[in-house]
C-alpha cells in the first residue's frame, strides 16, 4: 500500500484535504496589498493548513471539475 502524503511538505499523512494555494503580498508603502488563488489544488496535512495561506475545496467544488 502506498503511503498519502502532503503534495506541500511531503510528510506521510492519512489526514490530508484538498486545498487551493493563496499567494498574499502585503501592502507597502508604495504598493497596495495582493492575494492570488491558485486554480490547482493541493493535498495538505494540518501542520501546512496551519501555517500557511489556502482555501479549502469544498465536496460541491471537487465533484464539478
Amino acid at each position: 500500500m502506498t503511503q498519502r502524503v502532503c503534495e506541500n511538505c511531503a510528510f506521510p499523512d492519512e489526514e490530508l484535504a484538498l486545498v487551493r494555494r493563496v499567494y498574499v503580498t502585503p501592502e507597502t508603502w508604495d504598493t497596495k496589498g495582493s492575494r492570488e488563488v491558485v486554480e490547482e489544488t493541493e493535498l495538505w496535512c494540518v501542520s501546512c493548513r496551519s501555517q500557511y495561506p489556502h482555501e479549502l475545496v469544498e465536496d460541491d467544488e471537487e465533484d464539478e471539475g
